[in-house]
């Protein structure tokens, strides 16, 4: 473990329990507006992007206090700490937690672990266009895939991408069927929303466009047919659960990044 910034006292750092996930998404949205508002234009990326944890820690005095963490693949892991020998990018993450501390909440360090595999997550967005039922089954993906797994969760993801893409047609006035499933969803909001109108230059994009609609036709029979929405006997594995679930939500940061 390597810290991106501390505060004030002793440097050693003990994790003791993760605080309600729920509350972090509240306390991150709040950060990254703070901080897109303030011009700290890429501390909010990285806050946004980056798979930030909210933690409670000790450490040998039996100082308790509140910590970010990430974990991060190998790689990962060690291109963060090059980045984080330049002051300008390690001003950054004291940048995060300032923000964070603006809303309240005191934080006295930015950690980073080293996951023990090769598996990084896609960081779940924080989404501007949302509702009660998309942020509830954001929460439930994240908390079953830490205690059984993605193949235990990712029915949550397709129900993330589901509900989003029905407030975008409410937010914008798109008219769809109440039955209408993810892959009819993206093709009307792909067709009629607004910022869609203008497609980038070239046809390299809307080749990426078509594979990302491929990715979300095939999610619907992965959830009805191989994931546990069902008592499904042939599930996916590990690795093709976790590619489906970080392929979503990769999709939900493109989307949360072009309808702004």
């Amino acid at each position: 473990m390597f810290l991106l910034y501390h505060g004030s006292g002793a440097q050693d750092v003990e994790l003791t329990q993760e605080h309600n996930a729920a509350i972090w998404g509240l306390m991150r949205r709040k950060a990254i507006n703070y901080l897109t508002l303030s011009g700290a234009k890429r501390s909010a990326e990285l806050l946004e992007q980056l798979p930030f944890e909210f933690w409670e820690g000790t450490n040998g005095f039996g100082d308790g206090f509140d910590l970010l963490l990430l974990r991060l693949s190998i790689s990962r892991y060690l291109e963060l700490k090059m980045d984080a020998e330049t002051e300008e990018n390690r001003r950054h993450f004291r940048l995060i937690a300032e923000a964070i501390q603006e809303g309240g909440n005191y934080i006295r360090f930015v950690a980073v672990e080293m996951l023990d595999d090769n598996t990084e997550a896609v960081s779940t967005p924080v989404l501007e266009i949302t509702s009660a039922v998309v942020e509830r089954a954001l929460l439930d993906f994240e908390t079953l895939t830490k205690a059984n797994g993605a193949v235990s969760s990712i029915d949550r993801v397709h129900t993330a991408l589901h509900g989003y893409l029905i407030a975008v047609c409410r937010e914008a006035n798109i008219t769809a069927k109440e039955t209408a499933d993810i892959t009819t969803l993206f093709s009307l909001v792909r067709q009629q929303h607004p910022k869609f109108q203008a497609a980038p230059p070239g046809t390299e994009p809307q080749k990426m466009m078509r594979g990302l609609a491929q990715i979300i036709d095939a999610m619907n029979p992965v959830r009805n047919h191989s994931s546990m929405a069902h008592p499904n006997e042939d599930l996916l594995e590990e690795p093709e659960a976790m590619l489906a679930a970080n392929s979503i939500r990769t999709l939900l940061h493109y989307l949360n990044t072009r309808l702004r």
